[in-house]
């Protein structure tokens, strides 16, 4: 267990630790990658506040979860490239989105069932922008 938590340490000081150096990425589809990079440390993260039973943290990290998500996608719609002609960088953020997704909805089964409803509206979040996702490739926004 310290050995995860120190990888995951180790791994948000290389990908940058926090939104704001996320943000601070110049590079649309890098700054994409990272949001979703960060994304997948705060749900490691969600997962060690589970063992400790705090919920209230768990609804702080949720909040950042899904401003990582918003980043990731509203990134890659600002970077004008077409999905369909260039859809490289659209079909990794789905496929991770799918990955993200799948962890949470495990996570969801983790949770005491009386927490559980506080991951509905992240859940529908993610899956409306795996379909913005699909539909700009299908589309080619």
């Amino acid at each position: 267990m310290n050995r995860l938590v120190a990888a995951v340490l180790i791994a948000g000081a290389v990908f940058g630790g926090d939104l704001a150096t996320v943000k601070a990425e110049p590079n649309l589809e890098k700054r994409s990658e990272k949001a979703l990079i960060h994304a997948g440390e705060l749900l490691t993260a969600m997962r060690t506040e589970l063992d400790r039973n705090d919920v209230e943290k768990i609804k702080d990290q949720l909040r950042e979860f899904q401003e990582a998500v918003d980043i990731s996608v509203d990134s890659l719609e600002a970077t004008g490239k077409n999905a369909r002609k260039n859809p490289k960088y659209f079909k990794r953020a789905e496929a991770r989105l799918r990955e993200l997704q799948r962890r949470l909805e495990t996570f969801k089964r983790d949770m005491s069932v009386d927490d559980r409803p506080v991951l509905d509206d992240v859940l529908v979040h993610v899956a409306k922008k795996i379909d913005a996702l699909v539909e700009a490739t299908l589309r080619g926004s």
